[in-house]
């Protein structure tokens, strides 16, 4: 799955469900970023680094939302969030996640590792 790919059928989704549209535009520029990095870093079968297949899935409850990005070979990425330097083009997607998500971070399923953010609104 591309990340536009993932966009699109995230974006679907909450439109259907009726999230506001300001949560809306955050979920998609978070799962860009996490779906990048698992595109960038999580290792290719055979590979020590390389392009990695992933999935989304998307849990809606009445004030928030939860997004999961996972490599679908059950394979971990390692992450950390690095202060960005200004002069780079690259390097600000955990940082944006970390200033922008409700709470996020790295879960574990019997499908293996991922990551993940919650959105929060209303109350």
């Amino acid at each position: 799955m591309s990340v536009q790919q993932a966009r699109d059928w995230l974006e679907r989704r909450l439109k259907i469900v009726g999230v506001p549209e300001e949560v809306s535009d955050t979920a998609l520029l978070l799962l860009s970023e996490l779906a990048t990095n698992q595109v960038l870093h999580a290792p290719a079968p055979g590979h020590d680094k390389g392009r990695g297949d992933y999935f989304v899935r998307v849990f809606f409850f009445p004030d928030r939302l939860r997004v999961e990005v996972q490599d679908v070979a059950g394979r971990a990425f390692e992450f950390h969030v690095p202060a960005p330097d200004s002069d780079s083009e690259h390097g600000r997607g955990l940082f944006l996640v970390n200033a922008l998500a409700s709470r996020w971070g790295r879960f574990e399923s019997g499908r293996g590792p991922g990551m993940f953010f919650e959105l929060h609104w209303g109350r």
